[in-house]
């Protein structure tokens, strides 16, 4: 079910965004609670429906496997540990826009309101990637000198990582349609979606 793969979403993103905060300072950003629901209705999907979903999935992969390993924070070479998040963050948000343009190649969602869902899509994509850039800029803008500034620049970034798994970002806009639902039990990308994880946090 889409819950269950917003759930893996999520799993990955906390445990990117601790990685992040741990780094920066002695106190993580909160854990995002995975969403829980009922189970969507028994629903044999289209196969077109399950196309469009395999590509929205697959437009999701990289931008979760580019949050998978944030870099280490080294207080002996603030200015190397700066380039290493700014890299991080540009490399996210390079995926963000990739899956803009994925998404609207896409087009709309052949269900109900479809063009709806992929506009939301789009929204909550947009706003990552833009996230992205402003965690980014803050970095791109903190005294190598002072590693207090990175810290609170590191942790920044990983409230952004965090915002994905919180949201689940472009899956919730797909929440509460049977037919989507089901699709996603069925198309590659998001099996693909299931087994990205951290180290040392297994994807159940």
């Amino acid at each position: 079910m889409i819950m269950q793969l917003r759930g893996a979403l999520v799993a990955t993103a906390a445990t990117a965004a601790l990685a992040l905060a741990g780094c920066g300072a002695d106190t993580a950003p909160a854990t995002p609670t995975t969403p829980t629901g009922a189970a969507a209705p028994t629903v044999e999907p289209q196969e077109q429906t399950i196309a469009w979903t395999d590509s929205i999935c697959g437009a999701l992969v990289p931008i979760t496997e580019s949050l998978m390993n944030p870099p280490g924070l080294d207080p002996t070479a603030l200015a190397a540990t700066r380039d290493a998040y700014v890299t991080y963050l540009t490399r996210a948000q390079g995926a963000a826009n990739t899956a803009l343009q994925d998404v609207a190649a896409a087009g709309p969602a052949p269900v109900d309101d479809g063009q709806q869902v992929a506009d939301e899509v789009q929204k909550q994509l947009t706003d990552l990637r833009d996230d992205l850039a402003d965690a980014r800029n803050q970095l791109e803008q903190a005294d190598v000198n002072d590693a207090a500034t990175i810290g609170q620049a590191v942790v920044a970034a990983g409230n952004v990582v965090g915002a994905v798994g919180n949201n689940a970002q472009a899956l919730s806009a797909l929440d509460g349609n049977p037919r989507l639902d089901a699709a996603f039990e069925q198309a590659q990308s998001c099996q693909r979606l299931r087994t990205v994880q951290t180290p040392g946090n297994p994807t159940r």
